[in-house]
């Protein structure tokens, strides 16, 4: 420290003439370089929901989905599809499958411009009794066999009739609606809990139960036909 000089005459006063060390300036550490996705809870929920969402839209209906070169490329030897796939709007009425879910075992087989489609689909299905109303279930286990044609907007030749063939793509061949339209029909329209169900109030509206199985005689033949029996019988 140096002392300053006098001022106006007087005194001597000490002051600080000197400087300030500021020393070395710290340096900024790099920024910590992370590899992966964020860990921030938003960011992390919606990207695995995002990924689930996308997951079982693929999965859903992915595997009734066959690429047309992969068949023709077998050289007639039939491709077994043998998957469980869950469809919606699979319901008649009061009656639904469990959950949407369908076991699939089919064989895909291609066969010239057609392929063929057969095996077999499964299911569970809930509904109500429609005497008592209370919950009645059941199972499906539905034979399928079915055909696919080009369709003519892929430039095909001819179809056979409406209702006898399902309409082929141009690059791969789609089961869903085989599968949909077997268990759809397979579905009991109004099933019943039991076949002796009384309903749900016996005493005050009896259910009139009948038997299908009892078979009734046939009716009295008309005596006017009597004459071409003769003639068939002399035949």
């Amino acid at each position: 420290m140096t002392p300053s000089p006098t001022v106006d005459g007087g005194s001597r006063r000490r002051c600080w003439t000197g400087t300030v060390s500021r020393g070395t300036r710290r340096r900024r550490k790099p920024p910590v370089r992370r590899v992966g996705p964020s860990p921030g809870p938003c960011s992390s929920i919606r990207s695995s929901s995002t990924s689930t969402a996308r997951r079982d839209r693929r999965t859903v209906t992915a595997g009734l989905r066959l690429p047309l070169a992969a068949l023709r490329r077998r050289h007639g030897a039939p491709r077994e599809v043998v998957v469980g796939v869950e469809l919606a709007d699979l319901a008649v009425g009061v009656v639904e499958v469990v959950d949407g879910r369908v076991e699939v075992a089919l064989e895909v087989e291609a066969r010239g411009r057609e392929v063929v489609v057969s095996g077999a689909v499964t299911a569970e299905w809930i509904g109500e009794c429609r005497r008592c109303l209370e919950p009645v279930s059941g199972s499906l286990a539905l034979e399928v066999g079915e055909v696919f044609v080009p369709d003519e907007s892929a430039g095909g030749g001819t179809r056979p009739d409406e209702g006898d063939f399902y309409p082929l793509g141009v690059d791969e061949v789609d089961l869903e609606p085989v599968v949909r339209d077997a268990v759809l029909l397979g579905l009991p329209m109004s099933p019943l809990c039991g076949v002796d169900c009384a309903g749900p109030d016996p005493d005050r509206f009896p259910a009139i139960i009948v038997d299908d199985r009892t078979t009734e005689p046939d009716p009295p033949m008309d005596p006017r036909w009597a004459a071409l029996d003769v003639l068939r019988t002399d035949d």
